[in-house]
């Protein structure tokens, strides 16, 4: 069935319930494992000086701090996953995900955006859905 899913998280409640989703779909299959992508915003010019251009570590703190609920969700649940982080369009990067790691399945929340930014780009969502290789579940 499905071996390798992908969760889409962006901090928003729908990423809570599409990670209560997955997280109950992996624990069911025996073999399928989870990968967690978070795509953020570039970082100020500032940290990434701070960082000593270590873009990658900054991505990865934001994600930690955005998708924190999700992360500690699939932790209590005993659920291995790992963690991808990317930046630029959230479509483009969740698909780049999904092949990288070999998806079967992407779950994501049906909107992270708000409703008036949804109507006039579309949701991230329905252009994932769109496009993808893969079946993709979103959840309300």
């Amino acid at each position: 069935m499905f071996h390798s899913v992908l969760l889409a998280v962006d901090g928003s409640e729908n990423a809570i319930r599409a990670a209560e989703s997955a997280v109950g779909l992996v624990a069911a299959l025996p073999e399928a494992s989870l990968a967690v992508v978070y795509v953020a915003a570039p970082p100020a010019q500032s940290r990434v000086v701070k960082a000593n251009f270590d873009v990658h570590a900054l991505l990865e703190e934001d994600a930690r701090t955005v998708a924190g609920p999700v992360l500690s969700l699939i932790e209590g649940a005993g659920v291995p996953y790992t963690l991808e982080v990317g930046m630029g369009d959230p479509t483009s990067e969740i698909l780049a995900a999904a092949g990288k790691v070999g998806a079967d399945l992407i779950v994501i929340g049906s909107r992270g955006l708000g409703a008036l930014q949804g109507v006039v780009m579309g949701s991230v969502s329905q252009k994932t859905a769109q496009l993808a290789a893969c079946p993709v579940m979103i959840v309300k």
